[in-house]
């Protein structure tokens, strides 16, 4: 059938070069009604329509395919000629950038190429920009999205599924994530991250979750506070954000929005807002009744929702007490808040802590007067004299306290307004922007990298996957410490008399395997000095250095066993690395052993991190040999619990691996299932993961290195991963895990399991 569909689409191609356009669309039209899915109906029809100079009807059918396709090489190239005909060069360059991405024909590429060459002269190529929102949440950003749409091409997604992240972040050269939530969690987690530059806003409530602990910091540039206060308590409970990464940036009032008049004292007091525990809602009303006992005629004015049951009762009740029916209105959201506030005289805050609380300003834009309750951060944002720390001084700022309005209005424009947010932005955004060689290229400092990642997180997840919790990390150092364990007593007779040298013992996984081995000798590298001060108090009959394992005056005597996991691919510097196997090689006994784990990759694939560096097999190959070293097996440890950067070997699953991953991210970043159920799925994802690497016998990322000397004469035998574990054993495994249903009552669990299926 497939053959008949070709034929019959390249007698179509052939009947339009003879210029019968009408026989064209009558076969077309035959073959639509025998595969009315197949995506080049809509090109063939455009094709027509360009030869006919139906540009518009052209660009109608491609845009038809790609709603269908939107990676469709020819539809996009298609567009990109079709629009630089009609001369939209801005929309050209982008279909042509598009299609350059999908084309696998070295001639389309290059005259894509061509194309884009002189469409740069024609065109201001924008840097875009894409804002991030939780379609449930209340968005800030809109003012920001219209001032950045002036000197970047603009995205604004209201995000309801992580697709449109991936998509957005595919697009996107600058990715604003608003608010500090799940949103970024997972962002910060794709590979994506690392060849994007990364913001984030974090306002205030974000704070006060573990939305802080779940993101990947190392892979945000840029974290915006809108307040100090929140700033610093952030810093000194999440040790993995740096300072030097965060700037402090108020949200600013467009003052134009809101129409000001002189006032004086008067009786209307307004509370704008949620009605919650954060808002102080029980001090709201007594503060009221204090001020209302002083003069009947004041009424408070609500506009807000409840957000628990709780105060509902608690208002009704206590407003009957107070016998205030008749002077606390309650008129619910607003949505003009600058035409409801017109007849209001105070706006009253009783917060226990606020990044600015955005209602006050735009009232003292409008010049009414704040009265404003001594809330965390208060005094960093407003005059000391709007606020008060008792009801009593409440009732004095607004009974004898002075009223000048102009004065609340110039406070705002000078210190709040818009115009100074947005240059802020503009500036901190221009910082950060950088071109498509983003982190690659970029001067990496391990020593400072590793010294403040285990400062900040000395466990699992700071060697590990930050981010994805305990559990998840313990179970892909699973597969490591089994197959390490298998190679070294296969490998030597008496395990007790071995002398071990480990580069890179980071927080001491290893060295505890080394420890319970019993090994007469072990001796530790390590950059960091938290890993070489921890492991010294914790095994004091072992020797640990703090010193770089490039450097050869650390390396004077000779092991049996040399022993590195995920060390050497953080090496960013070339030489550095060469100096580094050539200790190895120095250091290593003519009949020892030397097991390196790191991401080796057989499609000379390479990383965009600037602290991985995926080395090549053949590379790494060449570099043994040269210091008298040779690899005597490579094993795979991973298939899609690591990042699987090797993804083009299973070809037509390579989305679908990758799709695996992120989904692994997203489960193990959030908290919808709770820790027994994750280890239940842990258990599920390495006993997967087992059965593929011995079905397939190959891996996606990292390996198990077993190499020695050229000289070492011994037998050696080979690791086979049945060996390590039976087949039949974790089929009886897995079928034991999949009769626990309410693990996979979870629709996120249930949907990766069906990916992983497939492969």
């Amino acid at each position: 059938m497939e053959n008949i569909k070709k034929q019959i689409k390249d007698n179509v191609k052939a009947i339009i070069a003879q210029g019968r356009n009408k026989a064209a669309l009558e076969l077309i039209g035959q073959y639509e009604a025998i595969a009315p899915e197949d995506i080049d109906i809509y090109a063939l029809k455009a094709s027509i329509a360009i030869q006919e100079n139906q540009s518009e009807n052209a660009l109608l059918f491609l845009a038809k395919g790609l709603e269908k396709d939107s990676n469709n090489f020819d539809l996009l190239f298609a567009m990109g000629s079709v629009n630089e005909k009609l001369e939209n060069y801005s929309v050209a360059y982008n279909y042509y950038m598009q299609a350059k991405k999908w084309c696998n024909e070295p001639e389309f590429s290059g005259k894509i190429d061509d194309s884009l060459n002189v469409l740069k002269g024609k065109v201001i190529v924008k840097p875009r920009l894409i804002f991030f929102i939780k379609s449930t949440i209340n968005s800030f950003v809109d003012d920001i999205v219209l001032e950045m749409s002036k000197e970047y091409e603009t995205r604004f997604v209201k995000v309801n599924d992580y697709k449109q992240i991936n998509e957005g972040m595919e697009w996107a050269d600058i990715c604003w994530f608003e608010w500090c939530d799940e949103l970024v969690s997972y962002g910060s987690k794709l590979k994506l991250a690392k060849e994007k530059t990364l913001i984030c806003r974090l306002h205030s409530y974000e704070a006060f979750t573990d939305y802080t602990k779940n993101v990947l910091w190392e892979n945000v540039d840029k974290v915006i506070f809108v307040a100090e206060h929140i700033r610093k308590f952030v810093l000194e409970n999440t040790k993995s954000i740096r300072k030097d990464q965060t700037v402090v940036i108020p949200n600013g009032m467009d003052l134009s929005k809101y129409n000001f008049r002189n006032r004086t004292k008067g009786f209307n007091i307004a509370y704008v807002g949620f009605i919650n525990y954060k808002k102080g809602p029980m001090l709201l009303l007594h503060a009221f009744r204090a001020i209302h006992n002083q003069d009947p005629r004041f009424k408070l004015y609500i506009a807000g929702t409840f957000q628990d049951a709780r105060y509902v009762l608690y208002f009704k009740q206590m407003i009957k007490e107070f016998k205030l029916e008749s002077s606390i209105l309650y008129q619910g959201w607003q949505d003009n808040l600058d035409k409801w506030l017109e007849d209001k005289d105070y706006i009253l805050c009783t917060s226990v802590l606020e990044s600015q609380n955005i209602s006050v300003m735009q009232a003292m834009t409008k010049g009414i007067k704040p009265i404003i309750h001594n809330f965390v951060g208060a005094k960093t944002i407003y005059p000391h004299k709007y606020i008060w720390n008792t009801i009593d001084e409440a009732v004095k700022n607004v009974i004898e306290g002075e009223y000048d309005s102009k004065e609340y209005r110039n406070f705002i424009k000078e210190n709040y307004s818009l115009e100074k947010q947005l240059l802020q932005i503009k500036k901190n955004i221009k910082e950060v922007e950088v071109g498509d060689d983003k982190k690659s290229t970029q001067h990496f400092d391990y020593k400072d990298y590793w010294n403040h990642r285990l400062n900040s997180k000395f466990d699992i997840e700071g060697v590990g996957y930050i981010g994805l919790g305990r559990l998840y990390n313990e179970y892909l150092y699973k597969n490591r410490l089994d197959i390490l364990d298998y190679v070294i007593k296969n490998t030597f007779k008496n395990c007790r008399n071995l002398k071990v040298l480990e580069l890179g013992p980071g927080i001491g996984i290893f060295t505890k395997y080394f420890y319970d081995l019993k090994v007469i000798s072990y001796k530790a590298i390590d950059i960091a000095e938290k890993s070489i001060n921890e492991l010294s108090g914790k095994y004091r009959k072992f020797k640990f250095i703090n010193g770089d394992i490039s450097q050869a005056d650390y390396y004077n005597e000779q092991y049996d066993l040399i022993f590195a996991a995920d060390v050497l691919l953080h090496i960013t510097n070339e030489e550095n690395y060469k100096a580094t196997i050539a200790n190895i090689s120095k250091s290593l006994k003519d009949d020892g052993t030397c097991i390196l784990l790191d991401p080796i990759s057989v499609l000379n694939t390479k990383s965009e991190s600037p602290h991985v560096i995926f080395r090549d097999k053949n590379y790494v190959d060449n570099i043994l040999k040269a210091n008298g070293l040779e690899l005597v097996q490579i094993i795979p440890v991973a298939f899609f619990m690591n990042y699987p950067f090797d993804k083009q070997l299973i070809d037509k699953n390579q989305d679908t691996v990758i799709s695996i991953f992120n989904a692994i991210s997203y489960i193990f970043s959030n908290n919808e299932l709770h820790d027994k159920e994750k280890k239940l799925l842990c258990k599920y994802l390495i006993n997967k993961e087992r059965q593929l690497l011995i079905d397939k016998e190959f891996g996606l990322s990292e390996k198990l290195l077993v190499i020695r000397k050229k000289v070492n004469m011994k037998q050696y035998k080979l690791a086979k991963l049945s060996d390590i574990w039976g087949k039949d054993e974790l089929i009886k495994e897995e079928l034991s895990i999949l009769q626990e249903k309410c693990i996979f009552n979870s629709r996120c669990v249930n949907d990766l399991k069906e990916l992983i299926n497939k492969l």
